[in-house]
């Protein structure tokens, strides 16, 4: 009579599979790791405020507070955006920016990072780049474009502030080598169960 065998008995026959699948993935993350560029970050955190809305309940205008920081972070990947934040920045080497729209647009992209805080009007903006001072000259720009043309999109009565000057990373923000590196030990683990569990042998 053939019988399956036991899945504890299966697991300490093959856990050297599933040991190595396990480290093979996470050495392999971080070697693909170690080839995509290395970048510093920037951010900066900034408060959207309506001090004109005194005939309006607080709690109406935290929702509004909060509905017009998403519409900023989205219209900070916007390419009109992004050209005047590069013309206001200081030290940044456009020539790192392709020349080729959609690759900018793209380029851009990646670059920028946005959170918004539910129910207020705070927002954290992170700007990604190799040099660590750039990043910075960027993130400065982008808050003085989204203070600039709040009132513009949203009304007079927008009010963007700093409340945390920009703050640079101190190592290496992209890529996460320990996120990677975990991500690729869980994956090699389950590819290796998937082995062990394919291979079993019946007795």
């Amino acid at each position: 009579m053939l019988l399956k065998e036991h899945p504890l008995a299966l697991l300490r026959r093959s856990w050297p599979a599933l040991l190595f699948g396990a480290l093979a993935g996470a050495l392999l993350a971080a070697l693909l790791s170690f080839i995509q560029p290395l970048e510093y970050s920037s951010t900066v955190r900034i408060l959207i405020t309506q001090p004109g809305a005194t005939n309006i309940d607080p709690y109406t205008v935290l929702k509004s507070n909060e509905r017009i920081a998403q519409n900023l972070s989205q219209l900070l990947y916007t390419s009109s955006f992004f050209e005047n934040i590069l013309s206001q920045a200081e030290g940044v080497d456009r020539d790192f920016f392709p020349t080729n729209e959609y690759d900018r647009r793209r380029a851009w992209s990646r670059m920028v990072g946005t959170t918004v805080e539910p129910g207020s009007g705070l927002m954290l903006v992170t700007i990604f780049h190799p040099d660590r001072a750039q990043a910075r000259s960027l993130v400065q720009a982008a808050t003085q474009e989204l203070a600039k043309q709040a009132p513009n999109f949203f009304g007079f009565s927008v009010r963007v502030q700093v409340i945390d000057a920009p703050l640079d990373s101190r190592w290496i923000a992209r890529p996460n080598f320990l996120n990677n590196a975990l991500a690729g030990l869980v994956l090699g683990a389950l590819l290796g169960l998937i082995w062990m569990i394919a291979n079993r042998q019946r007795i």
